[in-house]
């Protein structure tokens, strides 16, 4: 490890970040990508739309020519919802759908060339607790539909391109301490913590960066196709 192009979309937000800080104190070149640009102590992040196939292109052409090919790509970019079927409308869908999974498949085709040739290269896709239990109005239809697909998506890679010399991991963390969660009804968040068996949390983003580190590293050498739980208990499976 160090010294890696690592590639992390959502880049500027709270576990972002802390995915970021975590590689780049390995000594990687952490690389974050988000709805704009932005640098801090642990390397740049580059502003585009994840759902825009023409922006992430000249991105990651971007990356190529500033730092050279990804070995490490984190799909982290998602957004929430909230209610049933009937509250989300068909736009909101779409959207979280196109945020939350699509961006994932956009990205992946971005960096799997050149991880083919080097026959090596990590992914690993940011899914969440919801993908395990079907989610709740908590998250809405469409954000536990697009990180249930996540999960697949993890699956159906891994099983493709294990023979490429590529890993493709997942975790799937549930409430952890971010403005997201601050953002909640303070009932709200009880009622969440409450689904914990220990009653505690949120969790910390730095430790489930560390999470998605280990899936990362040379000591998860003989891990893909896993989701690795980081949600306190919240789903035991």
């Amino acid at each position: 490890m160090g010294d890696r192009v690592v590639v992390i979309t959502g880049g500027f937000g709270a576990i972002g970040s802390a995915i970021r800080k975590a590689f780049a104190a390995l000594g990687d070149r952490s690389v974050g990508i988000d709805i704009r640009d932005a640098n801090d102590e642990w390397g740049p992040t580059l502003a585009a739309d994840v759902t825009d196939e023409s922006a992430l292109a000249s991105t990651f052409a971007k990356i190529r020519s500033e730092f050279g090919d990804p070995s490490v790509l984190v799909n982290c970019a998602g957004v929430t919802g909230h209610g049933s079927v009937l509250d989300e409308s068909p736009s909101q869908w779409r959207r979280i759908l196109e945020v939350n999974l699509t961006s994932a498949y956009l990205c992946v085709r971005e960096v799997l060339p050149a991880m083919q040739v080097a026959h090596r290269g990590k992914i690993l896709n940011v899914a969440s607790v919801n993908a395990r239990f079907g989610g709740s109005s908590l998250s809405g239809p469409a954000y536990a539909a697009s990180k249930g697909g996540l999960l697949t998506l993890t699956r159906f890679l891994a099983r493709e391109h294990a023979k490429d010399g590529i890993q493709v991991n997942a975790v799937a963390p549930g409430p952890h301490d971010t403005p997201m969660w601050h953002s909640l009804d303070p009932e709200l968040r009880e009622r969440i913590l409450g689904m914990l068996p220990a009653g505690t949390g949120p969790g910390d983003p730095d430790d489930l960066a560390a999470a998605v580190v280990f899936l990362c590293s040379p000591a998860a050498a003989y891990i893909t196709g896993a989701t690795l739980d980081v949600n306190g208990g919240q789903w035991m499976g």
